[in-house]
């Protein structure tokens, strides 16, 4: 029997942004460190979990202005170059990893690694690659190649590091980790990561995206973030993030994902097949009698339930998945652009209100995953007789040393992917450039300011407009008591002016001698400055 349609998922309001002042700074250093061309590459890290959402639109534009348009792995000698590594890729849908890697590669950001920082042979395939790409003669005994790690928080970027120390020079750790976003709070001194050529590397901390956008999008990329670590839990009320991923993983089980159902949920978290997911207050109950969760009085504790289950998504322990829809359907933002219909209202005071209303959903959600769905092979995919120059490297090397990383590597290295086509390739392209189209709009108008700073501005523009509405008003109450009349009808200068001397001219007015307009509704205070004025 198929699952039932699940109904639109309801926002509350959220977080739009959670930009604090550590991050602001940070990127100030990395900027101070591309202009200096003090980096020879920068590892970009990233949540495969989330490919296009954990993309820092931010970070995307400071990077390509300073390195003045030239970026990328085919820059010139001594121009900043960049790794864009997907870390956590354990835990994310395999087939999209070779689809992602030609779409980013047909938009120019040619070297993408798919990773898991805990595996020895994924970590030396890395390491041997950033080597490759930041390889160049190094001036004296003294000089060394110089990289920096940074992405979005929690992604894993202080794991990254410490796991290219462990392949490189088979040392322990060296940068702190957290499970909690916000953990590494300044750039690190550089660590050592290989012997032969000398290899150094910074830790940064994450850095966030200034603003997560308007409406729905910026609401589901705010709970994304949130479920995987990237966002701290407190920002949110209640049990939002609960409901949340469990009305995706029911919405997975109704576009049959990869063969994903409900059965499948129930039996990875160890409850019984008839176990109702609907409402969310009696499963949430169900898997805390399950866990043995319970308050005084043996009510169930569905708020631990909630947060067992988010770290259950975190750890794995409900399967490999991709949070981004990537094309596919299955997000809140898709239900909004199919099902949400905006009327504009005016109100008793002729202002004009747009509302936004949510229809009800009649027909089952499909992707390109469905089982039962076929979809058209992609004709724009890259074959591989295209790429047939192209280098292969095996995705594990157990056997690799520091020597064979250093390597001499060809110019002309492109690392085109070299897969052939499937057909994921065509909806995945699509999806993703249309999406860093939206991202490169978003990151010609972000504001870099922290926070604390965006407050800290428009607290000072508005005692700035305060100011002068109040010299404003006082300089239309400060009317003159006396003018005199023209030089010519008392006395004085000939030539027609006013008063004021031997040449004639302007005399100033006597402001606040006289009693009279300029001593009313002004105080005391203010009387004796302008007498001593006058």
């Amino acid at each position: 029997m198929p699952p039932p349609i699940v109904a639109p998922f309801i926002f509350p309001q959220l977080p739009q942004s959670w930009f604090i002042g550590h991050m602001r700074r940070a990127l100030t250093e990395i900027q101070y460190m591309v202009q200096s061309h003090s980096l020879d590459l920068i590892i970009e890290t990233r949540d495969a979990r989330m490919p296009l959402t954990s993309i820092n639109p931010a970070f995307e534009r400071l990077l390509e202005q300073q390195a003045g348009g030239k970026f990328g792995p085919n820059a010139g000698v001594g121009a900043t170059k960049r790794l864009i590594v997907y870390n956590k890729a354990d835990l994310a849908q395999e087939c999209f990893q070779e689809p992602i890697r030609k779409a980013l590669w047909k938009t120019g950001q040619q070297e993408v690694i798919f990773t898991d920082s805990r595996a020895d042979g994924e970590v030396k395939r890395l390491l041997r690659s950033a080597i490759r790409l930041a390889k160049r003669p190094l001036d004296g005994p003294e000089d060394r190649i110089t990289m920096l790690v940074a992405g979005m928080p929690n992604v894993g970027k202080s794991s990254i590091l410490n796991a290219l120390r462990r392949v490189g020079v088979k040392k322990g750790k060296a940068a702190s980790t957290s499970s909690e976003p916000g953990h590494t709070r300044r750039l690190s001194t550089v660590i050592k990561i290989a012997t032969s050529p000398p290899v150094y590397i910074h830790d940064t901390p994450g850095i966030m995206v200034p603003f997560l956008g308007r409406g729905v999008s910026g609401q589901e990329a705010a709970l994304k973030l949130a479920l995987t670590g990237g966002i701290k839990e407190s920002l949110f009320e209640g049990d939002i993030l609960a409901e949340y991923l469990l009305w995706r993983l029911r919405i997975r089980a109704e576009m049959q994902d990869q063969g994903w159902s409900n059965e499948d949920l129930l039996e990875s978290l160890a409850l019984p097949s008839t176990t109702p997911l609907a409402p969310l207050s009696d499963f949430f109950e169900a898997l805390a009698q399950r866990l043995s969760a319970m308050k005084k009085g043996g009510i169930p504790d569905a708020d631990f339930a909630g947060r067992w289950l988010v770290q259950a998504f975190r750890d794995g322990k409900l399967g490999r998945w991709t949070l981004d829809g990537l094309g596919r359907g299955g997000e809140a933002v898709d239900d909004h652009r199919e099902l949400a219909r905006e009327e504009i209202v005016e109100d008793e005071e002729g202002e004009k209100e747009t509302i936004v209303t949510m229809g009800e959903r009649t027909e089952r959600r499909t992707s390109y995953l469905t089982g039962d769905k076929q979809v058209e092979t992609a004709t724009e995919a890259i074959t591989p007789s295209s790429v047939s120059s192209v280098p292969s490297s095996p995705s594990t090397d157990n056997s690799l040393t520091i020597e064979s990383l250093s390597r001499p590597f060809p110019k002309s290295f492109n690392p085109a992917p070299t897969s052939p086509p499937t057909p994921l390739d065509k909806p995945v392209i699509n999806h993703v450039t249309s999406h860093l189209s939206l991202l490169a709009a978003q990151a010609s108008q972000l504001d870099l300011q922290s926070s604390h700073q965006a407050k800290k501005a428009q607290k000072v523009q508005q005692a700035k407009i305060r100011d002068f509405k109040r010299k404003s008003h006082e300089v239309t109450r400060l009317k003159p008591t006396s003018f005199k009349d023209f030089a010519g009808k008392n006395g004085g200068g000939g030539n027609g002016g006013f008063r004021g001397g031997a040449g004639g001219g302007f005399k100033s007015p006597m402001l606040g001698k006289a009693r009279g307009p300029v001593g009313k509704g002004l105080s005391s205070g203010r009387r004796r400055k302008y007498r001593r004025s006058g």
